[in-house]
């Protein structure tokens, strides 16, 4: 079952520049579902077991958000170019390619996270100022320990 067609592809894009050829954007929606399905092969069911239920279509809409922007990476840098830089006087260009996702066909971290159901860490914080410190939450001034 697609989740995705060309149409919603070419309806998010957002500049003057959409792509054209309708065959093309559907041939590369039907890889970035492939794609999908091999990193998250339970996700069908939970899609389809979130219909039989009634709820929400939270978690199809995600898929197709993520179809859509998986394909638009694609043809924003068809080239797969990561970093591109030009120096005018005397004459530098160059290009670095390749990587994790620029121009390809790929998940990030964030859009893996949200088809898993998953969510990530973010870094937490240890606070290093003593008790004892006036700076503290929970101030304890010292001899009132008692």
């Amino acid at each position: 079952m697609a989740w995705t067609s060309a149409d919603d592809v070419l309806d998010a894009w957002i500049g003057s520049d959409a792509p054209t050829d309708v065959d093309r954007v559907t041939n590369w929606v039907a890889r970035a579902e492939r794609e999908i399905r091999f990193r998250v092969p339970h996700l069908q069911a939970r899609i389809d077991a979130e219909a039989e239920l009634g709820a929400s279509t939270d978690l199809l809409d995600t898929a197709r958000d993520v179809v859509v922007a998986m394909v638009t990476r694609v043809f924003r840098n068809p080239e797969g170019v990561r970093q591109r830089n030009t120096t005018t006087g005397p004459f530098t260009e160059s290009a670095t390619y390749g990587g994790d996702v620029p121009g390809g066909l790929g998940l990030t971290d964030d859009e893996l996270a949200k088809l898993q159901g998953t969510r990530s860490r973010g870094a937490f914080t240890i606070d290093m100022i003593p008790s004892t410190s006036p700076f503290s939450a929970p101030y304890v001034p010292l001899g009132s320990q008692l």
